[in-house]
């Protein structure tokens, strides 16, 4: 066991993975497994506990509590000011899942079920998925995989497969910790794992579809997550492109998802993956980034070549937002340098095909960087585009492009990929004023359209009350409800809620 499984420092400044977010905080509190190389369920039920601990500490002190991974999102989601951070990206143990374990009513093989700790980052996850002797892989995830499980699916990170839902649609079941209880929910529609299973985690079994749905996007808000039980498929291969084509040709594949005429590399087949990236300055070229995807022939090996997550990353597009407030007019000069060196045409050889883990590797930090994300219904994405594109022309100095990606409706009540299917618009560039200025402009004028969207949740937002509601509708009361059953303690419901919660109504 680590000498002090709980690392505490007190009176600091809390910064996230993109150096965007600094907040003050009371506490910050790192706790790790009681023995990290060896992962058992007695292990589990001892954090567990530990966290439990915590969070009757934090109720006996009268403050605020939020639970963060590996300090992903943009937005400050995870923290709450003079509060306390629990650290948890120092619990990643994972684990195969026993036949004996697995409900045999629901129909589920327990090779398909991989059950991860809060903390295991998605790579991670990967790599003990993909290899040749276990040969199973998640069916999505998102383009940098440094975010840990709890936080991506918490947060409801979109993923990266047109045909499958975000994370959060590959959960079974999930562990929830509050001060007195230890939750395993699974939703009634779909069970999965028994009672003794769940008893082994120290936790009670609840089978609630509503509570399951809201406890998937959770936003940290319902407890502490501890561990999730993933679905993997089959282990498969992906063989990736990025070409150059003219805009007006994507615009029907854009708005429909139907490929033809659209210039990809092989209109024969639906792709796994496409992305198209627009400079807003010009709108002449996507940049589309195509996946198509294979089955993995039984003796493949993984040749994984993941960054470090202690590399320091690449501090250019901080150099450069530094150099645009200097000078404004190099806006298109910097954006056009990032292009040429982020999006020349590319193409794998036909034989080239890699894992998901070997595509979707770490990203390490991009200190400089702004991104937010507004999911739109597929058949509204050209419209959204134009409408963006006239916030873009009041504030032109801004150097970013525009990211169209998409994924299927998700289950969770407060998933943001609530369209079926969803495309999500992405502003992603270099952090200055002028960024900033147009993605809060972006938001007025789809509001003002009178366009239906949502906002990442871990991405840079102006979200207020009005506008969640206006995304949600009575969503926001199914969960605010539900939210009360699984925290009938009032002071306990404001101990996991924050300003940012409680101001776009979701402590009600």
């Amino acid at each position: 066991m680590p000498s002090n499984p709980i690392r505490v420092n007190n009176n600091v400044e809390w910064v996230n993975h993109h150096f965007n977010i600094k907040v003050p905080i009371a506490k910050r509190l790192r706790v790790h497994n009681e023995n990290p190389t060896r992962a058992t369920m007695s292990g589990m039920r001892a954090t567990a506990a530990r966290l439990q601990g915590i969070i009757a500490d934090a109720l006996a002190a009268g403050v605020q509590i939020r639970a963060c991974g590996s300090r992903w999102s943009f937005s400050d989601i995870p923290v709450v000011k003079n509060g306390w951070v629990i650290e948890t990206a120092n619990l990643d143990w994972t684990f195969k899942v026993g036949v004996n374990d697995v409900d045999l009513a629901s129909g589920t093989s327990a090779d398909d079920l991989y059950l991860a700790q809060c903390g295991t980052n998605i790579s991670k996850i990967n790599e003990r998925l993909e290899t040749k002797t276990r040969r199973r892989a998640l069916r999505t995830s998102g383009a940098s995989n440094g975010q840990t499980i709890a936080g991506a699916i918490g947060t409801g990170v979109h993923g990266s497969a047109i045909d499958v839902g975000a994370m959060e649609s590959q959960v079974a079941g999930i562990q929830i910790l509050t001060a007195t209880q230890n939750l395993w929910i699974e939703p009634a529609r779909a069970p999965v794992m028994t009672a003794n299973f769940a008893a082994k985690l120290g936790a009670t079994l609840v089978r609630d579809d509503a509570k399951f749905d809201a406890a998937i996007v959770s936003l940290g808000a319902l407890g502490i997550v501890h561990a999730v039980m993933l679905r993997s498929t089959g282990r498969y291969l992906l063989n990736s492109s990025l070409l150059h084509i003219p805009y007006g040709q994507l615009q029907t594949a854009l708005n429909t998802l139907d490929f033809r005429g659209s210039g990809l590399p092989d209109q024969t087949r639906r792709p796994y993956f496409f992305q198209v990236i627009l400079d807003p300055a010009k709108m002449d070229i996507g940049y589309t980034t195509v996946r198509y995807k294979e089955l993995c022939p039984p003796g493949y090996k993984p040749d994984y070549d993941l960054k470090s997550e202690a590399e320091p990353g690449t501090d250019l597009p901080r150099l450069i937002a530094s150099a645009i407030k200097m000078f404004p007019d190099l806006r298109n000069t910097a954006t056009s340098l990032l292009i040429q060196a982020e999006l020349k045409v590319r193409s794998d050889r036909p034989h080239e095909w890699r894992l998901p883990g070997e595509t979707y590797s770490f990203t390490s930090a991009r200190e400089g960087i702004a991104s937010s994300g507004f999911a739109v219904p597929v058949a509204q994405v050209t419209n959204a585009i134009d409408i963006m594109r006239g916030a873009f022309q009041v504030h032109k100095n801004a150097p970013v492009v525009f990211t169209c990606r998409y994924a299927q409706k998700s289950p969770g009540i407060l998933s943001f990929n609530r369209y079926d299917p969803s495309c999500v618009i992405d502003i992603d560039g270099i952090d200055t004023p002028a960024t900033r200025k147009l993605i809060t402009l972006a938001g007025q004028r789809l509001e003002a359209a009178g366009m239906p969207f949502t906002q990442h949740w871990g991405k840079m937002h102006d979200l207020t009350k009005a506008r969640v509601r206006r995304g949600f509708g009575g969503s926001v009361d199914r969960w605010n409800q539900v939210r009360k059953l699984l925290l009938p303690d009032a002071a306990e419901r404001d101990a996991f809620s924050s300003p940012f919660l409680d101001n776009v109504g979701l402590n009600a």
